[in-house]
């Protein structure tokens, strides 16, 4: 609509997305759960107001 040029990224493809998906799971997914099991691992709903999100980053930090 505003006449710019489009196009697309060498890495905007299925094959690129699939693989990312496909290293998540074998390499982070699983961080969840060791560092849940370490009880490192801390949960903050983001869907909510900045402040309130900032606020419990910072209590988690214990700042």
């Amino acid at each position: 609509k505003c006449g710019g040029e489009m196009y697309q990224r060498d890495d905007d493809n299925e094959a690129t997305v699939r693989n990312r998906l496909d290293v998540y799971e074998k390499s982070t997914s699983p961080l969840i759960d060791y560092y849940r099991g370490c009880e490192l691992l801390v949960t903050i709903d983001g869907d909510r107001d900045p402040n309130v999100v900032y606020a419990d980053v910072k209590e988690a930090l214990n700042l």
